[in-house]
């Protein structure tokens, strides 16, 4: 006969993911339940019932929001992914999170609005100009915006660029360059850490690929500059000859 699927409630999914994520609450399920990010089943009186693949998928969301900060969007995105392709290697994706994570300060702290802005020297009226042309990550709600070490870093370089006369309009320019720089490196990471089988293999891989991938665009950037400032200044002397 066929083993029956344990069925967890809402209380019986918190108590047990409160020994490895303290901050989860019933509110916070419910809220990602409406966000997409699971779908429970229901009783036939409306309550809430987790499989042992639901509670999996919690774990996973609580670790991805807790050691790196992704916000729900992005979770959702790479949720859906997983979903797509069983055969996406999750442990080549954490591996470079925790590459690109910096410092454990970082991953702690949780900055309100107010707070960030002020260690960061602005206003909140610039902070919210940055979210809206995506300077900042954005995708949280009021109830979970919280800032880290590296938002802060991020808004003062900001700040020092608009008091140059640089616009958030000039800039958003970059984020939509970094963006398609991400989507085409993580192309590039994932089948290069494939065949590699723990964590400590995956994250030397990517810190090598890593270390390349910038050396290679900052090579390539200073010898963009010189050829247009080359043309230019030549341009320039032919105009005045």
């Amino acid at each position: 006969m066929e083993r029956e699927e344990r069925l967890w409630t809402i209380g019986e999914v918190v108590h047990h993911l409160q020994e490895r994520f303290p901050d989860v609450t019933p509110s916070k399920l419910r809220y990602w339940e409406k966000a997409g990010l699971i779908r429970p089943r229901r009783t036939q009186g409306g309550h809430r019932l987790y499989c042992p693949m639901d509670v999996e998928r919690l774990a996973l969301i609580l670790n991805l929001r807790a050691r790196h900060r992704l916000p729900l969007p992005v979770v959702r995105a790479l949720l859906d992914r997983l979903e797509e392709d069983p055969a996406l290697n999750l442990g080549a994706v954490e591996a470079l999170l925790q590459v690109l994570q910096e410092s454990e300060g970082e991953k702690l702290v949780a900055l309100t609005a107010e707070e960030a802005a002020r260690r960061a020297g602005i206003s909140m009226e610039q902070l919210r100009r940055m979210e809206a042309l995506g300077l900042l990550p954005d995708g949280r709600s009021d109830e979970e915006r919280r800032y880290n070490l590296e938002d802060v870093a991020l808004m003062r370089v900001v700040r020092d660029l608009e008091a140059m006369g640089i616009t958030c309009q000039n800039l958003a320019f970059y984020v939509r360059l970094v963006r398609a720089q991400v989507r085409h490196d993580l192309s590039l990471y994932t089948p290069l850490v494939g065949d590699l089988d723990t964590d400590a293999e995956r994250i030397g891989r990517f810190r090598e690929l890593h270390r390349l991938i910038q050396t290679l665009i900052g090579l390539l950037y200073r010898k963009y500059v010189r050829r247009a400032l080359m043309r230019r200044w030549l341009r320039r002397r032919a105009r005045s000859a």
